[in-house]
């Protein structure tokens, strides 16, 4: 793990922020793992990041693996330190949770955290908890629904996020309905598209 203590915080937020610039522009969740490799060297070559960086600490590419970019899914997600420096973020869960879940469910305010992203919705009467990501998660949005769900008496939720652009496959899809179904927990698609931060 690199020495964040080496970094002092305001070149950590100017680095930070011209790395979130770029991966925004990169569409960086979506790279294979080669290319984000070969964009960790570029970062590191660049004078206004990895020169930078190479005045406090000795490996600039561990550090921007592991503390940037290894917060960008949460920062898209409008949670953790750097959230404000992305120009693109996905809908809040107040916007998808009733659409997704049934209309008279309504994310209970400031219940947003993460690991996995999640959430808890009220109907007025019962609270249950939802979390989210992609369907290449499901698994441990499973694990995650059933033991935090005993927390609460509803039935827990999973979203799975998928981008505008993305093709859902259907088998696929009805698949992960029917482990829920046979799990106890309410599985459901949702498209979520990044938007532009105002």
């Amino acid at each position: 793990m690199p020495n964040t203590q080496s970094v002092p915080t305001s070149v950590r937020d100017e680095v930070a922020k011209i790395l979130y610039a770029e991966a925004d522009a990169l569409d960086w969740e979506r790279l294979t793992p080669q290319l984000k490799s070969g964009q960790y060297n570029q970062w590191a070559d660049d004078p206004r990041i990895g020169g930078l960086l190479a005045r406090f600490i000795p490996n600039p590419i561990g550090w921007i693996k592991e503390v940037p970019l290894k917060e960008y899914a949460r920062a898209l997600e409008n949670m953790g330190r750097f959230a404000s420096f992305t120009t693109m973020h996905y809908a809040a869960p107040a916007d998808f949770v009733g659409p997704t879940f049934g209309r008279q469910w309504e994310y209970v305010p400031d219940s947003l955290a993460d690991k996995p992203a999640h959430c808890l919705a009220t109907d007025g009467m019962t609270t249950r908890y939802i979390c989210w990501g992609p369907p290449g998660q499901c698994k441990e949005l499973l694990w995650a629904a059933v033991t935090a769900g005993l927390e609460h008496s509803g039935t827990p939720g999973i979203a799975l996020s998928v981008r505008s652009d993305a093709e859902i496959d259907p088998s696929l899809q009805r698949k992960h309905e029917r482990i829920g179904e046979r799990c106890g927990i309410e599985i459901k698609y949702v498209v979520r598209p990044l938007r532009q931060r105002t």
